[in-house]
C-alpha cells in the first residue's frame, strides 16, 4: 500500500511538471556576444542591421555589445564568447583586430563584405575569396531553393581543403557558388538582408551548437479590435477558429477617437461590445493591448494612426515617453480590466516606437507581440523567425513575421505562404500573421488550411508565463489561466481623477469654457462701467 502511495505521489509530481505551459527552446544561453561594424545601415535601406542583429542574438547570449571597427582595441576579444563582422564596406586597416581574430578560439560569423582582408591576413582556413558577383538568383539549403531578384553584390568564397562544410549554396544563370561555409572556427555568409535571412538565422543554431529543439508554432492575430467593429463578425471569426481547435490573440483597442469631432469613445460605452470581447476570451482568444486609442492625437483615425511614433515628420514623438507611455498604457489597462477583460501582452501601433518607449515598456510587461522598430532615426521594422528573451528592449518578444491578409493585394495570401515556407526552414521557429475582421472570413479559412495541411502548431498566449504590472494592476497567465488584481478602490479613484483621456479632455474644455466666460464677464462690467462713467461726464458739460 505504502509503495502504491509513493507511485502516486511521483506520478501527481511528473503531472504538474508535464503541464501545458509553454517551455521555450531549451538554449543554454553563451554570456556575451559582440558585433564589429563600420556602418549600422546598409546604403539605400532604413534598417539599423546593426540593431536588429543585436536584439536577434540575444537568442543564443545573456549579452551582447557592439563597437566599431576602428574603435576596437588589442585583446577586445577577450571578454566575449563569440564575434559577428558586418557592413564593412572599406578596407580593414586595424591590425589589432585583425592579429585578435586571426588568433581567436572562439567562433567568429563573418557577414558579407571584407572577408578576404581577413583571409589574406589569417592562412590558417582552407578557404580563399574569389570575386563579387550581383547576379544571384537563386539560394538552396537543407533541400529548400528562394527565388530572389535585385543586383545585390554576394562575395564569393571557395574551398582549397576538404575540411569545409558548405551549408547553402547560391546560383546565377550559370554557376553555383557557396552561400554559407563554415571552416574550423570560422562561418561565412555571403551576403546579408533582414527581409531574406531565414537561412543565416538557421545556420546560427549550428554556429552555436544548438541541438534540441521545440516544435515551430504559428500565431493568428485579430488585429485593430475596436467598439466599432462589428460585432457579429468577431464572433463568427471566434467560433470558426474555436471550431478549428486554434487560439488566437485579439490586438484590442480600447478607446476610439473620432477625428471629426474629436470625442473618444471606449469600451466602457458599449456593454455589447465588452460581451462580445469576453465571448472571444472564452472562445480561445488572449487579448493583447493595442495601444490606448491607436493614434497620437485626435486629428489621426483609431486604428489607422499612429500613438507612440510621430508618422509626420518620421521621427520620435516631442512626449516624455516615461510619463507618456506609462499614462496611455495605464488607462488602456484601466478601461480593459474594469470590464472584466485582461491583456496579456502589448502590441505597438504599426509596431512604431522608440527604443526608449521599449525601455518604458519593459517595466510593465513581460511579452511584446509583432515587429521591432530597430532604430529612432527613422519608421523601420524588422522581425525574427523565433522567439527572443531577456534582450535589452524585451522580456520576451514573440515575433510576427508572416504577414497579413490586405483587402487591396491579390496576392497577400501568397506572400503569406511563401514566408510560411522560409520561416520553416528555422529549426525552433515561432511565426505569426494577423487578420482585420472586417475582411471577409474565407480568406482567414484559406490561410488556416494551408497552415494546417503543412503540419502547424498553433501558439495560445495563455499558455505562456505573462504578467501585466502597473500600479495596483496585475494580471498573470500561466497553463492557460488567468489570475488578475487590482484595487478597485484606487481604480474608481483614479477615474474621479480623470485619468483617462476622454475625461482629462473634457475637464480642460470645460475650463477653458469657465475661463472665457469669466473673462467675458469682466470684461461686460468693465465696458459697461466705463460706459456710465463716460456718460456722467457727457452730462456735466
Amino acid at each position: 500500500m505504502m509503495c502504491k502511495k509513493y507511485i502516486a505521489i511521483i506520478l501527481s509530481v511528473l503531472l504538474v511538471f508535464s503541464s501545458s505551459s509553454i517551455v521555450f527552446a531549451d538554449i543554454q544561453k553563451k554570456e556575451k556576444a559582440l558585433i564589429i561594424y563600420e556602418n549600422q545601415k546598409t546604403f539605400s535601406y532604413k534598417e539599423n542591421v546593426v540593431n536588429h542583429l543585436n536584439e536577434l542574438l540575444y537568442r543564443f547570449n545573456k549579452s551582447v555589445d557592439n563597437i566599431y571597427v576602428n574603435d576596437y582595441k588589442k585583446g577586445n576579444l577577450t571578454k566575449y564568447d563569440s564575434v559577428f563582422v558586418i557592413n564593412i564596406e572599406n578596407e580593414i586597416n586595424n591590425t589589432d583586430l585583425l592579429d585578435d581574430l586571426a588568433n581567436y578560439k572562439n567562433s567568429i560569423y563573418w557577414i558579407g563584405n571584407r572577408i578576404e582582408d581577413f583571409l589574406s591576413y589569417s592562412k590558417k582556413y582552407d578557404l580563399i575569396y574569389d570575386k563579387k558577383v550581383n547576379s544571384i538568383n537563386e539560394l538552396n539549403y537543407k533541400g529548400k531553393k528562394l527565388t530572389i531578384s535585385g543586383s545585390d553584390y554576394f562575395d564569393v568564397v571557395n574551398t582549397k581543403g576538404e575540411n569545409n562544410k558548405v551549408l547553402a549554396t547560391m546560383k546565377d544563370s550559370y554557376n553555383e557558388y557557396p552561400y554559407v561555409i563554415n571552416n574550423k572556427n570560422l562561418y561565412f555568409i555571403a551576403e546579408y538582408k533582414i527581409d531574406q535571412s531565414f537561412i543565416f538565422e538557421d545556420t546560427l543554431n549550428d554556429f552555436y551548437n544548438i541541438k534540441n529543439f521545440e516544435k515551430g508554432k504559428v500565431f493568428v492575430r485579430i488585429e485593430d479590435v475596436h467598439l466599432f467593429r462589428d460585432k457579429n463578425n468577431l464572433k463568427e471569426i471566434a467560433d470558426y477558429l474555436y471550431s478549428e481547435g486554434i487560439p488566437f490573440m485579439i490586438a484590442l483597442i480600447p478607446a476610439y477617437v473620432d477625428s471629426k469631432t474629436g470625442k473618444i469613445n471606449t469600451i466602457k460605452d458599449d456593454p455589447e461590445f465588452i460581451q462580445t470581447i469576453k465571448y472571444m476570451q472564452d472562445r480561445g482568444g488572449s487579448v493583447i493591448l493595442h495601444g490606448y486609442m491607436h493614434s497620437l492625437d485626435k486629428r489621426e483615425i483609431s486604428g489607422e494612426g499612429y500613438e507612440f511614433w510621430d508618422m509626420e515628420k518620421d521621427e520620435p514623438i516631442s512626449e516624455n515617453m516615461e510619463n507618456y507611455v506609462k499614462d496611455r498604457v495605464l488607462s488602456g489597462l484601466r478601461l480593459c480590466v474594469e470590464q472584466g477583460i485582461y491583456p496579456l501582452a502589448f502590441e505597438a501601433p504599426h509596431y512604431a516606437m522608440d527604443q526608449n518607449g521599449y525601455t518604458e515598456l519593459k517595466k510593465y510587461f513581460s511579452t511584446y507581440v509583432g515587429q521591432y522598430q530597430n532604430n529612432n532615426e527613422n519608421f523601420a521594422t524588422s522581425s525574427f523567425p523565433y522567439i527572443i528573451e531577456g534582450s535589452k528592449n524585451f522580456n520576451i518578444l514573440i515575433p510576427e513575421n508572416l504577414g497579413y491578409i490586405e483587402r487591396d493585394n491579390k496576392f497577400s495570401i501568397d506572400i503569406i505562404k511563401n514566408n510560411f515556407y522560409k520561416l520553416s526552414m528555422v529549426r525552433g521557429y515561432t511565426g505569426g500573421f494577423f487578420f482585420h475582421p472586417y475582411m471577409n472570413i474565407d480568406y482567414l479559412k484559406q490561410v488556416i488550411s494551408y497552415l494546417k495541411d503543412n503540419d502547424a502548431e498553433f501558439l495560445n498566449l495563455k499558455d505562456i508565463n505573462n504578467y501585466v504590472k502597473i500600479d495596483d494592476i496585475n494580471i498573470k497567465s500561466q497553463d492557460g489561466k488567468i489570475d488578475v488584481t487590482y484595487d478597485k478602490n484606487k481604480s474608481n479613484e483614479n477615474s474621479k481623477s480623470e485619468i483617462n483621456f476622454e475625461n482629462s479632455m473634457s475637464n480642460i474644455n470645460k475650463i477653458i469654457v469657465i475661463f472665457v466666460s469669466v473673462v467675458l464677464v469682466i470684461f461686460t462690467i468693465i465696458f459697461i462701467f466705463f460706459r456710465f462713467i463716460n456718460r456722467r461726464k457727457f452730462r456735466r458739460r
